[in-house]
């Protein structure tokens, strides 16, 4: 790690933590779930480890991600390809869900203004979040699916005394 930029270093950990336990994990299941035999491009050690050591100036440039991978294949592939947005395996399946069957829990859970979750977070932030996903603008399905969980379990947890702001005579 002694020749690589603070990118470089990031990159080292994600690869070794990360990746394999999360989304290597991940993109095996979901495509032996659908039949496909998928392969993870560039995981050869020597290329990562390279990948590694280059400057952050050859993967970031001028706001883009993946410059010197975009450069690469700017021959191959068309501009469409090369410009659109990262798009998580996985994503139709779970706003399916959303949509669908937690659509309306979720949306009642997090746009109330009394949800109990609110006494920890900011409602603003949170709305903005679920706003943005609803509208396609960024994929929060983690967050949101994360939110709703927490909201209903402060109301299985919370008395309805403690919610009120009032301690129960049996907490004494």
């Amino acid at each position: 790690m002694s020749n690589m930029d603070e990118l470089g270093g990031f990159q080292f950990v994600e690869m070794r933590s990360t990746l394999p336990d999360e989304l290597l994990m991940f993109a095996d299941k979901l495509s032996m779930a659908h039949g496909l035999e998928a392969r993870v491009p560039y995981l050869d050690k020597e290329i990562v480890e390279y990948v590694e050591r280059l400057p952050a100036s050859f993967k970031i440039r001028n706001g883009s991600q993946k410059w010197l991978h975009r450069r690469v294949c700017q021959d191959l592939l068309s501009k469409t390809i090369l410009r659109r947005k990262k798009k998580g395996f996985a994503v139709n399946v779970v706003d399916d869900w959303f949509r669908g069957a937690l659509g309306s829990k979720m949306e009642e859970s997090l746009m109330d203004k009394n949800s109990l979750l609110y006494q920890y977070l900011r409602p603003s932030v949170v709305q903005r979040i679920f706003k943005e996903h609803k509208s396609g603008q960024n994929d929060y399905h983690k967050i949101l699916f994360s939110l709703v969980v927490f909201e209903q379990w402060l109301r299985v947890q919370v008395s309805p005394d403690i919610r009120l702001g009032r301690v129960a005579s049996s907490a004494y």
